[in-house]
């Protein structure tokens, strides 16, 4: 209902609220021209004929213009009846999906304690329903509820609602708050948006200027961060950045109201295109380009596009639900038919991917180690650690695991601990590697559990890739790498790890003078084999002695 006094006509103010009708997305209305009780007929035509010419290419352009007297009841049955009509005209809001309901009083009242009243933006509640109060972050529980006064069980989007509430103060959800259905919504201090100027505003908004923002039933200081440009002339819209200077609690396609600071007048509203964006830089065509596939694909678009900005960070469903505004459930079903469709990836920790990335990430790692295994044909491959630093901070140790898991099974790698190898086959062992190969194989299975020292070896080579036949030795499993100085063959190694089984089902445990005497070695080798063998997780150590493990098959041969 647009409300202008029959004895002043159209004034200054309702261009404004005709603004704000069209800036919140209003699609039917009717005028209630107040007052028509103390003026004649000669001046509420001439007030009629006003206010016609202040709708005029606004929504309310056909709206009807009805004379009404609060003093006299002249024409409120009227008014009453084509508020019906007008009512049934439009759609009702869906009670399914969380509730949220925007706080526009807050009393207490004996018998009932702490009430507040509002009307439900979405979703349904229930008497006895755990609330949270955003963006205070308190947990509340309702009491009573009342729809129009009457007291009921469920209150529902749309309905006037009074709920009484256990678990807070009047004073602790004051106007502006919401409550909304637990972790469906959050607070935050930074939205996108997309804005347009009133065209009777005065002057064009500049960028970074301060405004005051309105939503629901709250208002909010922020910056206004243009983001194509320095200016927003009156009749413009383009996409914007709101810094806020506390936090609020926006969905995604809320409507919003734009006033400034000082004066104050309304100068532009808009739509919410994401309510959990990255401080964008401005004048950037790939940023812009972003938020204008989130406003155009709607929740969807916006749940799709979060996923594929994440990279291979990848993004919980808890992500998802703040970014997109949806019900966890709504969520949920989204992720499981895009993963069906081929779009989406669900990791094995529940973190979710675009399929393309993920698809991305294993031709690079693939690529990579081709070339690495040509670059170094007597080294196994790249580390995992050196494929995450290839593929991104972004990327963490558990999805390299699970990628190079993924290409293992196809066959496409093979690992060797950290190490990942293009391909099937062993390495390569041809011409002088050949001979270095055989000669320092031979020196450390004669050595046995006394080998010689890595740097002894080393200095015997004379062809220049002994250190390279070494550490391929050591990655295809021939030699057992202890420390940087110690190595054994495999074998020796292999008759260690025997040694550990014999001295604990004889002793219960295994002492590092027992473990020497076993396999006839000093400490110099002894203690470095054990401290391995706890790496490994082979043993235990506690105080001076070790418990042996039940290890599996790639731990007692890594």
């Amino acid at each position: 209902v647009l409300v202008v006094a029959a004895d002043e006509g159209a004034m200054p103010q309702t261009r404004e609220h005709l603004d704000i009708i069209d800036f919140l997305g209003v699609e039917h209305g009717v005028v209630a021209l107040t007052k028509a009780d103390l003026v004649d007929e000669e001046t509420r035509e001439i007030a009629a004929l006003d206010v016609e010419e202040a709708l005029a290419g606004t929504v309310l352009a056909n709206a009807p213009i009805l004379p009404v007297s609060g003093t006299t009841g002249e024409g409120i049955p009227e008014l009453r009846e084509k508020l019906v009509e007008l009512a049934a005209r439009v759609p009702a809001r869906s009670d399914e999906g969380p509730y949220r309901l925007p706080v526009d009083r807050a009393f207490v009242m004996e018998g009932f304690g702490t009430v507040v009243t509002g009307t439900g933006f979405s979703g349904r509640v229930k008497v006895g329903d755990r609330l949270d109060v955003l963006p205070a972050g308190k947990s509340i529980r309702v009491r009573r509820l009342q729809v129009h006064g009457k007291e009921v069980e469920v209150a529902r989007a749309g309905e006037r609602t009074a709920l009484a509430l256990h678990g807070v103060t009047k004073d602790e959800i004051p106007r502006g708050q919401q409550l909304v259905t637990p972790e469906s919504l959050f607070a935050t201090s930074m939205i996108d948006v997309r804005v347009r100027c009133s065209p009777r505003w005065v002057r064009p908004i500049r960028n970074r200027e301060r405004v005051r923002f309105h939503l629901g039933s709250s208002e909010d200081l922020a910056r206004i961060i243009l983001l194509d440009r320095d200016e927003l002339g009156p009749g413009e819209d383009c996409l914007a950045q709101l810094r806020f200077e506390t936090p609020i609690v926006p969905a995604l396609g809320d409507r919003f109201v734009l006033r400034s600071y000082s004066p104050l007048h309304t100068m532009a509203g808009g739509t919410i295109v994401d309510p959990r964006p990255t401080k964008h830089r401005r004048f950037r065509d790939d940023e812009l380009e972003s938020i204008e596939r989130r406003e155009g694909g709607g929740s969807l678009g916006l749940l799709l596009e979060t996923v594929v900005e994440s990279g291979l960070a990848g993004v919980k469903t808890k992500d998802l639900v703040e970014a997109t505004s949806l019900a966890r459930a709504d969520v949920d079903a989204a992720v499981a038919a895009e993963t069906e469709r081929g779009t989406l990836r669900v990791a094995g920790n529940g973190r979710i991917f675009s399929a393309d990335v993920w698809r991305i990430a294993r031709r690079t790692i693939l690529e990579e180690c081709g070339r690495y295994r040509d670059r170094w044909p007597l080294r196994w491959g790249p580390t995992r650690e050196e494929l995450r630093g290839l593929l991104g901070q972004g990327a963490t140790i558990a999805v390299i695991g699970e990628l190079v898991a993924q290409l293992a099974a196809e066959g496409e790698v093979r690992l060797a601990g950290e190490k990942v190898r293009a391909g099937g086959g062993e390495i390569v062992f041809e011409g002088p590697a050949a001979v270095e190969r055989d000669r320092i194989a031979s020196a450390f299975r004669r050595g046995g559990m006394t080998p010689p020292g890595l740097s002894e070896v080393l200095s015997a080579g004379a062809n220049g890739v002994t250190s390279e036949v070494v550490s391929a030795l050591v990655d295809s499993g021939e030699l057992a790498k202890i420390t940087e100085e110690i190595l054994f063959h495999r074998e020796s190694f292999e008759r260690a790890v025997n040694a550990l089984r014999i001295i604990f089902a004889r002793d219960g445990n295994i002492t590092v003078g027992a473990f020497r005497d076993e396999l006839g070695i000093s400490r110099k080798y002894a203690v470095p084999l054990l401290e391995h063998f706890d790496a490994l997780r082979l043993t235990r150590r506690d105080g001076d002695v070790r418990i042996l493990r039940q290890p599996s098959q790639e731990e007692t041969t890594e």
